[in-house]
Formats: C-alpha cells, structure tokens, sequence
C-alpha cells in the first residue's frame, strides 16, 4: 500500500523541505491542482528535480486537450497526470496515447460522479492504470452521508465506493483522498486501497515525519 502527499497551498521552498523530511515513507509526491494553478508547472519540474527516486504525479485534472496537456506535464517531469472522470473517452485516449509513448501513467479522478463505479470499468478497459475515490471522510474525521461521500448524486454509504472499486477492478489500482489522518487510517486501510492520498494531516502536523512514519505503518 502507498503513501502519496499531496501538496497543494505551500511555497516551493516550503514542499522541497517537507518532501525531504518525508521522503523515507512517502512513495507519491502530487503536485496539487492548487499548488500547479499558483506555480504552474515549473513546480513539478522542481519536485522530479530534488527528489528523482519519488514517483511525481501532476494533478492536472484534465478535462479537455488531454494530449497537449499531458504532454507538457510529462515534458516537465511528471511520471503521472491526473484527468478527470467526467472527460470523454476522446480526452482519455488522448491522454493515454502521450502516455504509452512517454512511459508514464494516467490516473483517473472519480470524485462527484454520479455512477462512479460504471465509469471506473469503461476506464479500466480504456487503460487507465489507477482510479481515485473520496473517502467520505469528513474534515472532523467523522463519516460524511452518502451523498456528501460521491458528489451531487451520490448513493453509496462511506468507505463503500472504495470497497465496490476494489471488487470491480481486475487491473487497474484503487486509490483514496479526502481528510485522511492518523485519526482515522486504520478504518481507510481496512477497505483495502492501493494508494492513500494524505495531505494537510503530514503538511500541518507539528511532526510531518512522524506523522508519515505512523501513518506507513499502519499500511503495513
């Protein structure tokens, strides 16, 4: 089970820092949709740059001109991009082509999708190497309703949308984000993801490596 951070509201100098004290239980280091629409992407250059061994994912949320816009993250480091699950199949394939041909990785964000599970399958057979869930765990640590879980139209109770991903995917790999912490990641580890997403619970804890080093463990 990996470990991915998530920066999104911090400095650069700031991220370089706490990728460093990390970097011996984090195996993703994303690049938040935030972080990129502030710094741009010179920011995923930077990150690749000083930390080469990590796996560097540009949250880029496609959405539209998936070709060109995967291919500028993959030409400024980025060993995966992120596109959004309400993009066309059209937008996907481009992406994945750019992918295939530059060796990289596309991730697929199911968040506020109405039938999340359905689309997880048709991205699956497209090729896409790994789906994200929220978590539907709130920003108290408490389970959120089941709409609040997936979106407008939700109708799955929390942590089940994780489970149902797992039971349906035969390839590609289920990952999770939403206010996940130390109080709470026994129950998340519990549903069996690939990939659990962690930001503001290592970014704004008073010890970010001890806050990763307890959290890794606990996916052990």
């Amino acid at each position: 089970m990996r470990l991915q951070l998530t920066l999104d509201a911090l400095r650069l100098e700031d991220c370089l820092d706490l990728i460093l004290d990390t970097r011996d239980y984090v195996d993703v280091v994303e690049v938040g949709y935030p972080l990129l629409v502030e710094e741009g992407l010179s920011m995923v250059r930077h990150v690749k740059h000083a930390f080469p061994d990590k796996v560097v994912l540009a949250d880029a949320k496609v959405f539209h001109s998936g070709g060109y816009v995967a291919r500028k993250c993959f030409d400024y480091g980025a060993d995966a991009v992120s596109v959004l699950g309400l993009a066309s199949d059209q937008t996907f394939d481009a992406v994945l082509r750019v992918a295939e041909v530059m060796g990289r990785c596309v991730v697929g964000d199911l968040a506020g999708m109405a039938g999340p599970l359905s689309r997880a399958v048709e991205l699956e057979a497209l090729g896409v190497g790994e789906l994200v869930v929220p978590s539907g765990l709130g920003a108290d640590g408490h389970e959120l309703s089941a709409v609040s879980d997936v979106g407008e139209a939700g109708t799955f109770a929390p942590l089940e949308l994780l489970r149902g991903l797992n039971e349906c995917l035969t390839s590609a790999q289920s990952a999770v984000v939403g206010h996940i912490g130390l109080d709470n990641i026994a129950q998340v580890v519990a549903a069996r993801p690939a990939c659990v997403l962690v930001g503001r619970a290592i970014a704004q804890a008073d010890d970010p490596r001890a806050a990763a080093a307890r959290l890794k463990a606990q996916m052990a």
